[in-house]
């Protein structure tokens, strides 16, 4: 078994207590990047810990790669109490985070998958930005070209409430650009937010059309809309 665990947005007191469980149980854990480094200390010292995310110019391990991984850690375990394995994935596993296709993949394997939910930073970036988020609020995964047919960016000017990107900081001067030709006004408050809930939490406040001007290191996610104070928020 394989056990898919979200992380939650970055403080460990924010894990699920399922999530803090099974970590400290761990024998293998398998995680994108050194962000999550926080996190995966959870896990014994003895956890072996695999980086499978782009690092150091080296690209990002495809998802066949990481299920055959997960798969053959998975395998040691038979049917009894072997290791215990734990794919870390940010946030929520299913938010942005191939969390679907790597479960698919697993079970093409005949591996079984056991899912553990997480607080997604969709949901904690704007509160660590002291923006309200009103009755809706649009995710987009912004890791790819925004402005490909696939995204009808007109719809998502149009959205109400607030729309948060999430993995999108390579293009977030091209999705600023095209919401803004899409008829979105450029004043519109935005956000950036990096590391939201840790530590060296930060956060830049600006408007859309300048957005394209404001970059964090990553992890940061990008949160669009209007701008409703939340004095003292702090997920």
């Amino acid at each position: 078994m394989v056990h898919l665990v979200g992380a939650g947005p970055g403080d460990p007191m924010l894990l699920t207590r399922r999530a803090a469980r099974l970590l400290a149980a761990a024998d293998v854990v398998v995680l994108d990047r050194h962000s999550l480094d926080v996190i995966a200390a959870v896990a014994p010292v003895t956890a072996e810990r695999i980086f499978v995310g782009r690092a150091d110019g080296r690209p990002a391990w495809d998802t066949a790669r990481i299920a055959d991984l997960l798969a053959a850690r998975a395998e040691r375990s038979g049917s009894g109490s072997g290791p215990v394995v734990v794919r870390l994935k940010s946030g929520d596993p299913f938010v942005c985070s191939r969390g679907g296709e790597e479960m698919a993949a697993l079970h093409a394997r005949g591996i079984q998958v056991e899912v553990t939910p997480g607080v997604s930073a969709a949901t904690a970036a704007p509160l660590a930005a002291g923006m309200a988020r009103g009755r809706t609020v649009t995710i987009v995964a912004g890791n790819r070209d925004p402005v490909q047919p696939a995204t009808d960016m007109g719809a998502l000017a149009d959205a109400a409430g607030s729309l948060v990107v999430l993995v999108g900081r390579a293009h977030q001067a091209t999705i600023a650009g095209a919401l803004v030709a899409a008829g979105l006004d450029p004043a519109t408050p935005a956000a950036v937010v990096h590391a939201a809930t840790r530590p060296d939490a930060r956060v830049v406040h600006t408007t859309l059309g300048a957005l394209g001007d404001q970059r964090l290191p990553p992890p940061a996610t990008v949160v669009i809309g209007p701008a409703q104070e939340v004095t003292g928020a702090r997920p």
